[in-house]
């Protein structure tokens, strides 16, 4: 039988195996690599901006003038918001740390701290959690005092939230 045959082939057992059997590898692979392909593609046709591609409208068009919805600060409170916030302090909470190395070189461990939030936007506490393997009051009265100056979003409803965070200090 030819090998380019669509008939049947035999293999070594006797048993029969067909071409299409022969070629389900090859058809995954296939299908894997187009099924990637597309999704790069979808990918690939947004706009720099994040657009389709397509005429771009602003709510409140100012001639172009508009900073990116990106750009402004946002409207409420979230976890997310309130991580970023606290992320983008740190250089006050590793001068803390600094300061209180200094004292005692081999200092280090987790800040547990629990945050209140008022309805503004401002903080209004925050608190040592048990949890916390740091047990530095030198460290942890900078950090509050430095905390107590940070700025959120105001929150939804206006009611305070309290939010924990852990600084790992190392």
């Amino acid at each position: 039988m030819p090998v380019g045959s669509d008939a049947a082939l035999h293999d070594r057992t006797g048993g029969m195996t067909t071409r299409a059997s022969i070629s389900w590898p090859l058809l995954v692979v296939a299908a894997g690599a187009l099924t990637l392909a597309a999704c790069k593609k979808s990918s690939d046709t947004k706009a720099p901006d994040g657009s389709d591609g397509g005429e771009i409208s602003h709510a409140d068009d100012n001639g172009g003038d508009a900073a990116p919805e990106e750009d402004s600060p946002p409207e409420f409170l979230t976890v997310d918001v309130f991580e970023d916030v606290v992320n983008s302090k740190t250089g006050d909470v590793t001068d803390c740390f600094a300061a209180a190395k200094e004292k005692k070189p081999d200092l280090g461990g987790k800040l547990m701290l629990e945050f209140t939030i008022d309805g503004t936007g401002k903080v209004s506490a925050v608190k040592t959690e048990s949890a916390s393997t740091v047990n530095d009051p030198g460290l942890t009265t900078c950090v509050t005092d430095k905390a107590k100056t940070w700025s959120f979003p105001k929150t939804r409803d206006g009611q305070p939230m309290t939010l924990p965070y852990a600084f790992n200090l190392t």
